[in-house]
């Protein structure tokens, strides 16, 4: 690259950010300084936490949804908002239970701990962490808010349940120093799917809030809101509706509205136009591709499996909804033969990823005397989850679906001719085909 490319990119850019009067509105990370909605969800938060002026706290609050339903922006904003102390922590970041303690250390302000020290150590540093914070405000309560809190149990070795309890004892021992802490746990399943020890359910009760996803008037409200203080010029209202329908269609999603009206403005500020609904079709695409892309360079070979298991009974069979079974079956086809396989259980929880990514929707089915089981169906194009899994595979696949159709058609044309005409006509492949 040359200066004369640079610049052309510069342009670009610049170009493409011309329609914004302040893109920062557009951050679907940031917390903002009012909130939209969910009135009901942050009066149940505010009266969990807000029981310690009364001398008790609940331990655990466990807060979970759908992706994009507002709960990690809520418990933000509330505790920001009340006299309270609080250490906000995304555990997406760690990849054991010692990784999340760590975590934890870090954002109240000490240096990592290295394995050897010891989760025993970690808890001994983190009261005394957690003391000094309330006694430098001189608050009552700490609040411990731990985002994406189903990683902490993809580590088995690590013990989740025995970190779980060690918190809950830590929430007893500050209770006699007339301190307060509650654990506010956030995620996209309820705390009866984790697995804990009975001694740790005992003691964290059911302090449940579940955030449904956002209707399409909300999400209408929260882009409207979005689009006032972001763009330069008036944004058209059929524009914003098409985006709040799209979003609440698919997912429910605001964080997804507000991205796709932030792509959508960057198309047309690229084309020097007004938003329209046909620049709002081509973010979709866009942030489709870019999202997929993501998910699955951030996922393990196993879970790349698991997305090509689904893509390929969805594209070569045709069909829609596929079960567990189905699918392990079809995962164990494609692993390679020197790699260890993971239990069904791990891959059924596997399966609860592609959906909470947005990869896949899931739906429960009654098998009368046989109980329930659950039903996964892709919610993007096989092809494009394909290619991104296995690029070097996904062709193999697709030339596959090509013979198949192929034979079916054959089939067709066979089964329109004489019984004897089929053999003079077609020979061996009457034969191969098995009529």
């Amino acid at each position: 690259m040359d200066k004369k490319e640079l610049a052309k990119i510069v342009g670009d850019v610049r170009a493409q950010n011309s329609i914004f009067s302040d893109k920062s509105f557009l951050d679907n990370l940031a917390v903002p300084n009012s909130i939209i909605g969910r009135e009901s969800e942050s009066k149940k938060l505010v009266k969990f936490l807000l029981s310690y002026e009364k001398g008790l706290v609940v331990p655990l609050v466990s807060i979970y949804g759908r992706s994009g339903s507002g709960k990690s922006t809520i418990v933000q904003f509330v505790c920001k908002n009340l006299d309270v102390d609080f250490c906000y922590v995304n555990l997406r970041k760690a990849k054991t239970v010692f990784g999340c303690i760590n975590l934890i250390l870090s954002e109240l302000g000490h240096e990592n701990l290295k394995n050897a020290q010891g989760v025993s150590n970690a808890f001994v540093i983190l009261e005394k962490l957690i003391l000094q914070t309330l006694e430098k405000s001189n608050n009552s309560l700490f609040v411990l808010c731990l985002d994406e809190f189903d990683t902490l149990f993809y580590d088995k070795r690590g013990k989740p349940s025995d970190f779980v309890y060690k918190l809950v004892v830590l929430v007893e021992k500050l209770r006699a120093l007339k301190k307060h802490m509650c654990i506010v746990t956030i995620s996209n399943k309820v705390l009866s799917e984790f697995n804990l020890d009975d001694r740790v359910i005992s003691r964290v009760g059911t302090s449940e809030i579940y955030f449904d996803s956002y209707s399409q008037s909300d999400v209408l409200k929260i882009i409207r809101n979005r689009a006032k203080k972001s763009f330069l010029k008036k944004i058209d209202d059929d524009v914003l509706q098409h985006c709040a329908y799209i979003s609440s269609e698919e997912h429910g999603d605001a964080r997804r509205a507000i991205d796709l009206l932030r792509t959508s403005g960057e198309i047309a500020g690229i084309e020097n136009k007004n938003i329209s609904k046909k620049h709002v079709d081509e973010a979709v695409s866009q942030l489709q591709k870019n999202q997929i892309t993501t998910i699955i360079s951030g996922g393990s070979y196993h879970f790349r499996l698991a997305c090509a298991a689904l893509s390929w009974l969805t594209y070569v069979n045709d069909e829609g909804w596929h079960s567990t079974s189905e699918l392990f079956k079809q995962y164990q086809k494609i692993i390679s033969s020197d790699t260890r396989q993971i239990s069904y259980r791990r891959f059924s929880e596997m399966l609860v990823e592609l959906v909470n990514s947005g990869i896949a929707v899931s739906k429960t089915e009654s098998k009368g005397r046989h109980g329930y089981g659950s039903q996964f169906k892709l919610s993007v194009d096989p092809d494009l989850i394909g290619n991104s899994c296995f690029p070097d595979w996904w062709p193999s696949v697709v030339e596959s679906k090509k013979r198949k159709d192929d034979a079916l058609r054959s089939m067709k044309a066979l089964k329109s001719l004489s019984f004897g005409r089929r053999r003079s006509r077609f020979g061996n492949l009457y034969r191969n085909l098995g009529l």
